[in-house]
Order: structure tokens, then C-alpha cells, then sequence
């Protein structure tokens, strides 16, 4: 036998990936999913939990802080200061009850993490557009007065003047929404990592689209890495072949 085929006859066959079947989403495994959030929160930051009954999804909650290797804190803090001197802490899944998430000052510590709102009762997520249409609707502003105004009392310890908001409408500012009702056959764990990774591919942060386009220029050279790249490369368990080739196309 000639060297050419015993050559061809001794080597090694690559390996077939079957990439059709990582285009869903729902299609992966629980650790699967784990791994491609762990990634996509690629800033370490905290994860909120938002909605009108937590409790029944509190074991839920917690097996994914338990898989992200993240901390479970019920968010109890009596004010916004209070708060804001503990968010200094990252990698933790906050989870926000009711009475606090339909009040205004929370929402200004949120916004510093990921927010996901589990919906059992199906309602419809709108964008933002629509949101501040509905609001002034339901609130019209007043005609302001001719002539100076009382000046405002700037303290975070003053009431707010804009009267309290639906709890749905202050639901609706939350990043994910995960509907319950619409894939009811769906364990939540896996059904509230799904939509927190849908979620986060269909919006992605602007410096992807950026580097993709200084590479493609020749700005930067082609293996050029972010510091949370380069961090990820060191740290990151490793991703599924569904979102190694979304993020690589």
C-alpha cells in the first residue's frame, strides 16, 4: 500500500456537528443553557428578579444562582441608599418582591444588572415607545404655569412627584420577560435561561457590532481581544456549539 492511502485509510475522520439542532434555543441541555448565560453576562453583573409572585418560582431562582455559581439574595433593602451601598457586590441573583418592584426608587438600582420579569399571567412585553405613549395617556402632563416655578427638592429622601405606576407598567421596563403561559411544557429554569439568552442575542452590546467592524476594516488586527474577552478566555467554562457559531458569524 502506497503511502498516499495508508495515509487516507488511517485518518482520523473529523468530527460531524449536526448544527441544525442548536438553532433553537429550547432544543439545549439545562447545562448548555448555564453555560451560554454565564457567558453572555460577561460583565459579572447582578441579576434581578422581578414579579407578581416569586414565591412559587423561588426553587427555580435559586438552581440557576446555583448554576451560574452565582449568590441568592432576597433584595430587602428599606431605601435607595441603603441599597446602593451593596451593589458594589456582583454575581449575585436578587430576587425583588412584589411590594418593592412596583415602587420607583428600586428600578434606579436595578438598572445597574440585568433585570427578568417572570410573567405567569401572559401579557403582551412592548418596547419603550409604546410604553411612554401608554403613560402619557394615562397621565397627561400638565400645562405649566406662566412665570418661575417652586424649585424642586432635590433629595433622595422626597417623595416622587409623579404618581404610583401600574405594577404592570413598571414590569414592562424590565430587560427580559418571560412568558409562562407561552411555553407552558417548558421547565422554568430552562424556560427563564432561554429567554434571558434570546433576549440578550436579539439585543447585543454595541461594542460586538463595533469590533466586528474595526476588524473588518482592518482597524484592528482580526485576533484582536476585549479586556472581557481576554478574561473570559482565562475564566469562561465554555460555550455551546449554538452560541460559539452565533457569536462567531
Amino acid at each position: 500500500m502506497s503511502p498516499a492511502a495508508l495515509a487516507l485509510a488511517t485518518r482520523r475522520k473529523a468530527v460531524q456537528v449536526n448544527e441544525d439542532q442548536y438553532i433553537e434555543v429550547w432544543d439545549q441541555t439545562i447545562d448548555e443553557l448555564l453555560l451560554d448565560a454565564r457567558e453572555l453576562l460577561i460583565t459579572d453583573a447582578n441579576v434581578f428578579f422581578v414579579g407578581p409572585d416569586l414565591d412559587s418560582y423561588e426553587d427555580s431562582i435559586r438552581n440557576i444562582a446555583e448554576g451560574l455559581n452565582y449568590t441568592y439574595v432576597p433584595f430587602r433593602y428599606p431605601d435607595m441608599q441603603k441599597a446602593t451601598q451593596d451593589m458594589h457586590r456582583l454575581e449575585r441573583i436578587l430576587s425583588v418582591p412584589p411590594l418593592l418592584g412596583i415602587q420607583r426608587w428600586p428600578w434606579a438600582v436595578m438598572m445597574q444588572g440585568l433585570v427578568v420579569w417572570i410573567d405567569p399571567d401572559g401579557w403582551e412585553k412592548i418596547d419603550a415607545h409604546s410604553r411612554e405613549r401608554r403613560l402619557m395617556l394615562k397621565f397627561p402632563k400638565k400645562k405649566e404655569p406662566f412665570g418661575p416655578l417652586k424649585p424642586r427638592k432635590l433629595s433622595i429622601y422626597a417623595p416622587s412627584e409623579q404618581p404610583p405606576g401600574d405594577p404592570i407598567d413598571m414590569w414592562q421596563e424590565a430587560d427580559v420577560h418571560v412568558d409562562i403561559q407561552k411555553h407552558p411544557d417548558v421547565p422554568t429554569a430552562k424556560l427563564i435561561l432561554a429567554s434571558m439568552i434570546n433576549t440578550i442575542l436579539d439585543n447585543p452590546p454595541k461594542w460586538r457590532g463595533w469590533m466586528r467592524q474595526a476588524k473588518t476594516r482592518g482597524t484592528i488586527s482580526s485576533d484582536f481581544q476585549t479586556p472581557f474577552e481576554e478574561r473570559r478566555s482565562f475564566h469562561s467554562n465554555g460555550v455551546s456549539p449554538r452560541l460559539n457559531r452565533l457569536l462567531t458569524e
